[in-house]
């Protein structure tokens, strides 16, 4: 008796069986092979004694799908809260809440050198040339740092002085203009920052306090870094970010807009570099040694300038925005730093950028607003070298991908006391509080990387803040008593407008 055939075909001899039996087989394959990808992750992987939970572990598609909907850093915060200091968020990548993380993974030099960028965390700009913030080659940074150091030192912000307070003053003029009536205090702040930014960048302002419009330009800016964001998930998901790559390419509307951006901010930047006299700006340095092999290049100087205006300004504006709300809805805080203020000057002509260093209480009521509303709110991701590191007191695989989310790490109670309570006191020394882990929040990061503008954007929130307090008294307007909700987050907060009216105070 002859064995039966493996594939049997249908009595009319057309190969339909056997197609279908190819089919079973391949699909069959297909379910071993992602059973077996998935096994190994959640049991022989050099990760697999990270807690997290499973699926992250398996597949990067719940993050993506987070990062999709801008929840990220809040659904991180719950998993920290269940799993732990360390957890586990895809196939190959760990998130850290702890103090010493930020340390490990931003700050301490490893052997074999700093931890690097994640290359998958941006797209390369169209040039295919770095600026300081996207460039993973540490010694091209450092570079760039060094040519604009000097910039952003207490000394130069002395310099400068004159240049931002005049937008100050104008600030100042609108708020008085609204006489009363409620006013977008994100936008005004937008448009203050991003002119005082705009100045000490390209040597002329957006125009944004002239015009009460957000420059086109800076417009823009918002939605590509939200699309870029979006985008960037397909540097995770190959050939997903090469087929995006290849439609934007081939989309006219998205040419001609790219173009038009890079030729409004290529204009800017030559005519400020060809500027002969010498001005306390961010490019004093980088006109010097423009084109050196010393300085930047013309490129780097471009995408580095964007970098600077959206950097030295929108966070600021976020900053500030989110200090007011949260003033608002803390009376005893507000009256307080209210009295504070109006208590240190016998004029406002008196609050500059010396005098404001004395506000004690405002310090604390800006640290704790960086801690519960960081206007950078989400990880930068960095790469553990190839013979792998330690992080938090424990050994980490090489090229695993690590982070220190910085809203997971400023809102989980193993950090602070009643983490999402706007309380002050706990950066003043109050004993209630003396056991936070203040160290957990670091709104300007740390180490070799760390926000540069961080003078500036205390001096700016100091100042603005104090001469808002000493001229107005502020109310949240009901519709907006809700705007500190979970708003979305594509690199920054997608914010509505904030609502308050400040009343001139009569003296």
């Amino acid at each position: 008796m002859s064995p039966k055939p493996f594939l049997q075909t249908t009595g009319n001899g057309d190969g339909t069986a056997d197609r279908i039996s190819h089919m079973y087989f391949i699909v069959g394959f297909l379910i071993l092979y992602i059973a077996g990808i998935a096994i190994y992750r959640l049991y022989w992987h050099p990760l697999a004694a990270y807690p997290g939970p499973r699926l992250w572990s398996i597949t990067r598609l719940p993050h993506a799908y987070y990062t999709l909907i801008g929840r990220l850093p809040y659904i991180l915060t719950n998993l920290h809260e269940k799993y732990g200091p360390v957890i586990r968020i895809a196939p190959g990548e760990l998130s850290y809440t702890s103090e010493d993380a930020w340390n490990d993974i931003y700050g301490r030099m490893q052997e074999g050198g700093s931890l690097v960028k994640d290359p998958k965390q941006f797209f390369a700009p169209p040039s295919g040339i770095h600026g300081i913030m996207t460039t993973p080659n540490l010694v091209d940074h450092a570079r760039m740092r060094r040519n604009l150091s000097h910039a952003f030192s207490e000394k130069a912000l002395r310099e400068q002085e004159p240049i931002i307070t005049k937008y100050f003053d104008k600030l100042i003029t609108k708020l008085h203009e609204t006489r009363g009536e409620p006013v977008d205090i994100v936008k005004m702040f937008n448009l203050v920052t991003f002119d005082v930014v705009g100045d000490l960048t390209f040597g002329e302002s957006f125009n944004g306090l002239e015009t009460s419009e957000l420059h086109f330009w800076v417009a823009d800016i918002f939605k590509f870094i939200k699309i870029g964001t979006i985008t960037g998930l397909s540097l995770q998901f190959p050939p997903l970010d090469k087929i995006l790559l290849f439609i934007a390419s081939k989309s006219k509307a998205v040419r001609e807009k790219e173009a038009q951006n890079r030729e409004l901010i290529t204009a800017k930047l030559m005519r400020r570099l060809n500027l002969s006299a010498s001005r306390p700006d961010f490019l004093s340095q980088i006109q010097k040694t423009l084109n050196t092999p010393t300085g930047l290049n013309t490129n780097e100087a471009v995408e580095t300038a964007t970098t600077i205006i959206v950097g030295g300004s929108e966070t600021t504006a976020t900053l500030l925005s989110g200090a007011l709300y949260y003033l608002c809805l803390s009376p005893s805080v507000l009256s307080k730093l209210t009295a504070e203020v109006r208590s240190a000057f016998t004029s406002e002509s008196e609050i500059n950028m010396v005098s404001v260093n004395s506000l004690d209480y405002m310090l604390a009521v800006l640290n704790e607003t960086l801690r519960i509303f960081p206007p950078a709110p989400g990880s930068f991701p960095r790469i553990i070298p190839p013979q792998g590191s330690f992080v938090a007191g424990r050994f980490v695989p090489g090229n695993t991908v690590v982070a220190v989310n910085h809203w997971a790490a400023s809102h989980q109670s193993s950090n602070f006391l009643r983490p999402f309570d706007f309380v002050p006191e706990r950066w003043n020394g109050a004993p209630e509080y003396k056991d936070d882990k203040r160290k957990a929040a670091q709104p300007f990061s740390v180490g070799l990387r760390n926000c540069i503008g961080r003078t500036l954007a205390y001096a700016e929130m100091r100042v603005i803040l104090a001469r808002v307090l000493w001229g107005f008294d502020v109310e949240l307007c009901e519709e907006s008593k809700e705007w500190g909700k979970p708003m979305p987050i594509y690199v920054i907060y997608q914010k509505e407008p904030l609502m308050l009216r400040l009343r001139a105070v009569a003296r």
